[in-house]
């Protein structure tokens, strides 16, 4: 199974505003984005996790050069 890195935490608002999410790399750490809402985080969460487990697929495969050149 592979490992899903990309997650949010809650972080708190400047002023009088509410709290804030903060899409990461669990791993380095990295801030990606950060969201007015917890749905919009979560929503970038799981297209950002789908997109790195499609890129681990089959269809990632290097395709060796055609030595007759075709």
């Amino acid at each position: 199974m592979i490992k899903q890195t990309i997650t949010w935490r809650e972080v708190p608002g400047e002023g009088d505003n509410g709290p804030r999410y903060e899409v990461y790399d669990s791993d380095t750490g990295t801030v990606i984005g950060t969201y007015d809402s917890r749905e919009a985080a979560q929503e970038e969460v799981d297209a950002m996790n789908r997109s790195d487990v499609e890129g681990r697929g089959s269809g990632h495969r290097k395709q060796e050069a055609d030595p007759a050149g075709g």
